[in-house]
């Protein structure tokens, strides 16, 4: 009789999280609470399902699932994040979702699968904010190249088993929607990608010509911002593949404010830039002398 228990493929091992759902029973009451709940895993699975993943199991409030490819397990992570934030709630009702997913070979034993591949996966899942999703730095380099844009290096982190600090990334949910996940090696844009910036009465414009920008109190910076919160060399705009990327590299940080969106800070940190929008350099907008205002087109 053979052994059910064997080594399979290499494979990505995802974990899905609500976060907030004790809470969430406190303020709503049982029966709405596991309405909303329950939509939320199964709208979760829907996603894995879509993107060729197969749910595994279920853990408490959320999943584990596994993918052939590190990149249909990124393709997961935006669909779930997505529809959770899509489903219709109340302002008492929001759930987010917690991501970590890994590359690697896994322990099959039946439908489950074991190992320090699902073991990584898992821990990356508890380090991840709501609404955000971190994969490991060896897992980001086997993605395509329509994800670079929206993958941050973190710093090394030290994760329970391991015996030293762990490489990690975390990919910018924030950034769905604007993410074109290509299927295909066939990736043509219609038109340029180009980015306008406004300080004062002075614009630059970026584009395939002209990739990137440096803005601070620094004289020779693309755009001068003599408020002292600043650094010098407080910010750079990037363009990668199709998309442009504000980086802090400041002491105080740089507060972005997209278009429908609510402020936040970004401390030596990135962000795809989508849309339109505002962005201030070492203090919130409301209160800066000096605003950057920008436009994707």
């Amino acid at each position: 009789m053979s052994d059910p228990t064997k080594p399979t493929n290499e494979c990505a091992v995802l974990f899905a999280d609500l976060v907030g759902s004790t809470q969430l029973y406190q303020r709503v009451g049982d029966t709405s609470a596991f309405e909303l709940v329950d939509r939320c895993i199964r709208t979760m699975r829907i996603a894995v399902e879509t993107k060729h993943g197969r749910v595994v199991k279920h853990t408490g409030d959320g999943l584990m699932a596994v993918f052939r490819d590190a990149d249909s397990a990124a393709d997961a992570t935006l669909a779930i994040h997505q529809t959770v934030k899509e489903l219709p709630s109340g302002p008492d009702q929001k759930l987010a979702v917690r991501i970590g997913f890994h590359f690697g070979g896994v322990v099959a034993s039946g439908t489950d699968v074991f190992g320090e591949t699902v073991n990584f996966a898992a821990r990356l899942a508890e380090l991840a904010s709501p609404g955000k999703a971190i994969t490991s730095a060896e897992t980001a380099r086997r993605l395509g190249p329509e994800w670079r844009s929206v993958i941050h290096t973190l710093p090394p982190r030290v994760i329970r088993g391991l015996s030293k600090p762990a490489d990690l990334c975390e990919v910018m949910c924030e950034a769905v929607g604007e993410l074109t996940v290509v299927q295909n090696d066939h990736f043509l844009l219609e038109t340029e990608p180009e980015l306008r910036l406004y300080m004062d009465s002075k614009s630059v414009v970026l584009n395939s010509t002209r990739p990137s920008a440096r803005i601070g109190r620094d004289p020779l910076a693309d755009l001068v911002v003599g408020d002292t919160q600043s650094s010098r060399r407080h910010a750079e705009i990037e363009l990668r593949g199709d998309k442009f990327v504000l980086i802090d590299r400041s002491s105080n940080g740089t507060f972005v404010q997209i278009e429908g969106e609510r402020e936040f800070l970004l401390s030596r940190e990135e962000v795809v830039l989508r849309g339109r929008g505002q962005f201030a350099l070492g203090r919130s907008c409301a209160n800066s002398p000096q605003i950057v205002n920008f436009v994707c087109i």
